[in-house]
This record gives structure tokens, C-alpha cells and sequence, in this order.
């Protein structure tokens, strides 16, 4: 089972329609679940702006796995060794 880390944060994303925001609810090392009402389908990719991971903005890309009223769920994609995601506030 993954950890997941409550972050009630404002986050910003981009799908294919244009810019978006919500609230990063919670984080593990593989995925995000964002609070939205952004219409977006199971299996779009998006790009994430990370509030702050090891100091830094930071954007990373994602698959949309799973959505229901409240927000989605996203995979992150495996590229970055640094997803550890050390979120800072």
C-alpha cells in the first residue's frame, strides 16, 4: 500500500483545454488526487505545477486514472528520480 500525505494547497494544472486550478488534497510517491471540478477524462495527460518540491517550483506530468464529483485521481509518470515528493508549504 502507498503512503498517501494529506496537502490542502491551491495547485495549478494545464490539461488540453487550457489552464486550470484546484486543491492538492493528497500525495504518494506515484500519484496525486486533485479537488476540481475541471472537466477532464480518465486518460488525459496533464501537467502539474508542484508547490514546492525541494525548494523549488517544480511541474511535473501525469495520467488521469480515475475522476468522480469531487475531483481525480493522476499517476505521475516515473520519469523524475526526485518524486519522492518532498512538498514544502
Amino acid at each position: 500500500m502507498k503512503l498517501r500525505k494529506p496537502y490542502p494547497s491551491h495547485i495549478f494544472f494545464s490539461t488540453k483545454n487550457g489552464f486550470a486550478e484546484g486543491r492538492l488534497k493528497n500525495y504518494s510517491r506515484s500519484g496525486l488526487f486533485i479537488e476540481s471540478e475541471v472537466p477532464v477524462s480518465v486518460g488525459e495527460i496533464i501537467t502539474i505545477a508542484l508547490p514546492y518540491l525541494n525548494g523549488k517550483q517544480t511541474k511535473c506530468r501525469g495520467q488521469i486514472i480515475w475522476r468522480n464529483k469531487e475531483g481525480f485521481g493522476i499517476e505521475l509518470f516515473k520519469k523524475r528520480s526526485a518524486m519522492s515528493l518532498k512538498i514544502i508549504k
